[in-house]
């Protein structure tokens, strides 16, 4: 039977593309759409269905037919396995999630939980919660972030449940459907989910060592009259890039004069610890700042903080409601009590020595890593061209080991060429010891041999 109807949608933020159609048969295959002996449509017919180049679905079926979904015959086609239920040739080894590992901080957060008593459930800590903290819980939160580098002003914190609805939640206070907003040639996957959703026009601007290039966001802010501009300049994801003070003020400048507003993500700040303050500080009128736990205590840890100008402040917090009616009430009350006993401090400086001994231990086993003063639990690794990054990833998959190319965070700007590389998660392996045997893996591939189609299609 030939299954030319067969053609889900790949949703138009999924990248890189190539793997979502082997997802897309995965997912056909599990739920029956898909049945052994099933003929496909052709490569060329699934690039018109799936609107992708033909070169991308040959990438595509070569991931399915390394999964086992897949056989060719010469002459006949391309037919659904018998057997086809996906079987990986070995235990594949993700550092495509950008995680922190909670193996690290375990015993901390055991204890921690246990500071939560039979009073405090009494007290109503599963009822609803305000995304306004109380007054002990804002005086705790601006010690903390003051530690590093930010100085939050009295009355404009809101709690959040974690960064990413203090983004959508910026998104919808700031922009209008159809609205620019400029950000890195590489940014945050969730950044461009957010965009497509809000229906934003996400435009990337050419970065540097240190992330945006203050000329080339002043040319894209005089082009495209955008009001809005997204930025990650701490430990920028997926690069790495910090930005020094005097981009930061370059930076600042710019949204002056242009009457831009600022969104700042921080999220990575706490880790770095407070070499320099945030863009925001220079700019409080016109940015919204951004923080939280995820990355210095543990990724489930869904609480954050904003910052927010007193006339924004309305707008973002209905937002906050409208996507959530309840604010982050129990992670509010766990975050008091470690900002009270101290167990932040202990997070994360467990975490900073974690993170630096695993970008040490990835610098040692692959070439090209970029250099991180402050590490992260992820990492940047350059390669000369676009195609060789999406290669290797190719090649990492075969050998057991996911990563994320440059092509998963790209965003469409003026026809530049965005940096070329991976981003392997430091943090998704639950010790050294599986982060080696995966980095190892990627140690021995030659990123400018194009992966073989495999030998059955």
């Amino acid at each position: 039977m030939t299954k030319e109807r067969w053609a889900p949608a790949i949703p138009a933020e999924a990248s890189p593309k190539y793997i979502a159609l082997a997802d897309a048969i995965e997912r056909a295959v599990e739920a029956g759409e898909l049945k052994p002996g099933d003929r496909l449509p052709t490569n060329r017919e699934l690039s018109q269905l799936f609107n992708v180049t033909i070169a991308t679905v040959t990438k595509g079926m070569a991931v399915a037919a390394r999964k086992g979904l897949i056989t060719a015959q010469v002459g006949n086609g391309t037919f659904i396995a018998e057997g086809s239920a996906p079987q990986p040739e070995v235990e594949i080894l993700d550092l495509s999630l950008n995680v922190v590992p909670q193996t690290v901080v375990s015993r901390e957060l055991t204890t921690l939980l246990d500071t939560l008593n039979t009073n405090a459930v009494n007290d109503g800590l599963f009822g609803y919660g305000s995304y306004t903290p109380s007054i002990i819980h804002a005086q705790l939160a601006s010690a903390w972030m003051q530690s590093f580098g930010v100085d939050p002003l009295d009355g404009r914190i809101l709690l959040t449940t974690g960064v990413h609805q203090g983004l959508l939640a910026s998104f919808f206070t700031l922009l209008k459907p159809g609205d620019p907003v400029i950000c890195e040639e590489l940014t945050y996957t969730g950044i461009k989910r957010i965009a497509s959703f809000r229906d934003a026009r996400l435009l990337g601007a050419p970065c540097d060592h240190e992330g945006i290039v203050p000329e080339q966001l002043e040319r894209q802010l005089k082009s495209t009259q955008a009001k809005v501009v997204i930025l990650t300049p701490t430990l920028h994801n997926p690069t790495t890039a910090s930005m020094s003070l005097e981009r930061r003020r370059a930076i600042a400048k710019l949204c002056q004069k242009y009457d831009a507003y600022l969104v700042e993500d921080g999220v990575n700040m706490p880790l770095a610890g407070g070499d320099h303050p945030p863009i925001a500080s220079f700019i409080p009128a016109r940015a919204i700042f951004l923080t939280g736990y995820s990355k210095c205590v543990a990724s489930g840890f869904r609480l954050g903080y904003a910052i927010v100008p007193p006339d924004l402040q309305s707008a973002f917090l209905e937002g906050l409601v409208g996507m959530q009616w309840t604010g982050p009430h129990l992670y509010s009350k766990l975050a008091e009590n470690m900002l009270r006993e101290g167990f932040i401090e202990q997070f994360t400086l467990a975490h900073r020595a974690e993170a630096s001994a695993r970008y040490q231990l990835a610098r040692q086993l692959l070439r090209n890593v970029r250099p991180s003063e402050k590490p992260a639990y992820h990492a940047w690794v350059d390669c000369d061209t676009r195609n060789a990054a999406e290669n290797f990833a190719i090649q990492a998959l075969r050998r057991g080991v996911k990563i994320s190319p440059a092509a998963h965070f790209a965003v469409a700007g003026d026809g530049r060429t965005a940096s070329n590389g991976y981003r392997i998660s430091l943090g998704s392996c639950p010790d050294r010891l599986a982060l080696e045997r995966a980095l190892a893996a990627l140690g021995t591939i030659d990123e400018n041999r194009t992966p073989a189609s495999s030998t059955l299609i």
